[in-house]
């Protein structure tokens, strides 16, 4: 498995932490283990990748060629990585604010899509943000990340990874926390739209939600969901249209919004129309 088969772009995140457990969640899918991972960074400590993944321990100056390695980052990867690391080591103000101005340069040429209402382009680095979000927005509020947990159908998450996420959605003024009433809100204020992300931004999270629908349609009764499928020869013109219609599709699912509380579910919409043969074009004898 080679690093760079790992879709979403370095530069969505604001945190190497995150950007790593991202990475390694989808590389030892391919059998890629923290082990190889030390060998090809030329790092000894067997156990220091997972320290850094759980933040016991971060990555100095002499370990950033080594992960630059192992990653195998582009030169402007490796410049955005090493200001991440840099960031994240230093103690002066001043520097501080340096660092994260160049970051905020580097990620602005490399992402030129932006979020309504500001955010960040990390909020479609993961399902778990957008559904979590979602889950908020169509309940009303969330009590506590130990309800977000036992509320996950098919998709799993982790009581430390969800209070992660929501003090992620709450840095990005997505939701907002109630200390009176120890409750997380919706910020109404924040609106959300995939349709200008790049593609490289969005592919895991759709890959992680495909994967979920091959759980969901050997788990769910038939009342619970809905599949349908076809196999069609078309041409270009064809295929277009039928793109076309899918998207309008999409856009009356995302338009009907229920309120909040008046939901019974989260739902997610998945519709990919692919080739599965290339029909030549040239003529063959019978037989051949």
């Amino acid at each position: 498995m080679k690093p760079k088969q790992f879709g979403t772009p370095i530069y969505v995140y604001e945190d190497y932490v995150d950007f790593l457990n991202a990475w390694y969640s989808y590389a030892r899918r391919f059998g890629f283990t923290q082990k190889l991972f030390m060998e090809k960074a030329g790092i000894n400590a067997k156990a220091f990748f997972s320290d850094v993944l759980s933040q016991r321990k971060k990555i100095g100056e002499k370990h950033v060629a080594g992960f630059i390695n192992a990653l195998e980052l582009s030169p402007d990867e490796a410049e955005y990585f090493t200001l991440l690391v840099k960031r994240k080591n230093t103690r002066d103000p001043d520097e501080l604010s340096s660092i994260s101005k160049k970051l905020s340069i580097v990620r602005s040429k490399k992402t030129s899509a932006i979020l309504s209402g500001g955010g960040t382009l990390e909020y479609f680095s993961s399902w778990k943000y957008p559904v979590i979000r979602e889950y908020i927005k169509a309940k009303g509020f969330v009590s506590s990340p130990k309800e977000i947990c036992e509320s996950l159908i098919h998709l799993k998450l982790s009581l430390s990874d969800a209070r992660h996420a929501l003090k992620k959605l709450e840095k990005w003024n997505m939701i907002v926390f109630d200390k009176e009433k120890g409750r997380y809100y919706p910020n109404s204020d924040c609106v959300i739209t995939y349709s200008e992300m790049p593609h490289t931004v969005v592919n895991d999270v759709k890959r992680s939600l495909i994967e979920t629908s091959i759980h969901s349609m050997e788990n769910l009764q038939k009342d619970q969901r809905n599949i349908s499928m076809a196999i069609r020869g078309m041409n270009k013109e064809t295929y277009n249209r039928f793109c076309e219609k899918i998207e309008e599709v999409r856009k009356e699912f995302l338009q009907a919004d229920e309120g909040n509380g008046q939901c019974d579910n989260v739902y997610t919409l998945l519709v990919q129309l692919f080739p599965v043969m290339k029909i030549s074009q040239g003529s063959q004898e019978a037989g051949q």
